[in-house]
């Protein structure tokens, strides 16, 4: 990929330069006062990571904010994957939060609409999206490229500076991301809102946790295909399962999440469910590692942290 070179660059953009997987872990801050259980977890994976992943009130539920655990993180010594969702925040509070990234020395920032509020702890809760996630990509992009924070008579969707944007001293280095769902590309509207992401700015797809490889490749296939593959990185999510039960709850309830019948079957099946979870991470980490198009591989942490660090020890073997 070539459309990504700007002066700074974050220990996890150099990797993806260098043609290296990459290995994040993500995590859904606690619902905590204090950062000592978001730390006790990920130091245990810290020698094995390039990155932690930090999710935006997932599932549209209460927890320590993304920027303060982001500023925890890399006050110890983490490259911290910023999400940021469209749905808690109107584009000043999203530009005051990636200019405050920016000061903490996060670059990787992915772009997310955020669940509905009803899906939460908090249902009548009222969603701002006063941005679509393109539209915030391209906010970040233009402060990266530009220098620029667009103003009040911006406009967003058609892009270029519009009167009253204002100078950034020391402008941010953004490395820009989105998620996406392997099962629903290929139609036109997955098209279209690709084709209109990268023209925001966008520079690399993490998928929503998957375990059907078969569809990872065919995934990979088309993004090959439609010419996307050669604007963007791509980070593919798994996890260890510990269940079969906790397999169906992720299955049927995470938005976008593909885990075929017969991997909950086999841990339905499995004497010690959560060891076969832990064996089937690792047998489809191990997949993911030799196909040509996987540019890092994204482990989602629920509950299941010392499950994840023996599948990155087993890698690193």
């Amino acid at each position: 990929m070539d459309n990504y070179s700007p002066p700074v660059q974050s220990p996890l953009v150099r990797k993806f330069l260098n043609g290296e997987i990459t290995f994040t872990v993500e995590i859904t801050p606690q619902v905590s006062g204090s950062g000592v259980e978001m730390l006790d977890q990920v130091n245990r994976v810290k020698p094995f990571i390039d990155a932690v992943n930090i999710t935006d009130g997932a599932g549209a539920n209460v927890s320590i904010s993304n920027i303060a655990a982001a500023s925890i993180l890399t006050a110890n010594d983490f490259d911290v994957i910023l999400q940021m969702n469209c749905r808690d925040q109107n584009r000043i509070g999203l530009m005051n939060d990636l200019l405050g990234a920016s000061a903490l020395g996060i670059h990787n920032i992915i772009a997310v609409r955020g669940d509905n509020p009803d899906t939460g702890d908090h249902p009548n809760a009222k969603g701002v999206f006063d941005l679509k996630s393109h539209e915030l990509i391209r906010i970040a992009h233009e402060m990266t490229t530009t220098g620029i924070v667009p103003a009040r008579t911006m406009k967003i969707s058609s892009g270029g500076i519009q009167a009253n944007s204002k100078p950034i001293s020391d402008p941010p280095q953004f490395f820009l991301g989105t998620v996406d769902v392997p099962s629903l590309a290929g139609n036109d509207v997955w098209t279209g809102r690709l084709h209109k992401r990268i023209a925001a700015g966008l520079q690399f797809i993490q998928t929503q946790a998957c375990y059907d490889m078969p569809l990872v490749r065919q995934y990979l296939e088309l993004l090959e295909d439609q010419g996307f593959a050669e604007n963007l990185f791509v980070v593919v999510s798994n996890s260890p399962q510990i269940s079969a039960q906790s397999a169906l709850w992720v299955k049927e309830n995470v938005w976008g999440a593909e885990i075929p019948d017969e991997i909950i079957q086999r841990l339905k099946d499995a004497k010690d469910p959560r060891e076969e979870g832990l064996k089937i991470c690792q047998e489809q980490v191990a997949e993911l590692m030799t196909m040509p198009g996987v540019a890092g591989i994204n482990l989602i942490e629920r509950e299941n942290i010392e499950s994840i660090t023996a599948v990155l020890e087993a890698v690193e073997k």
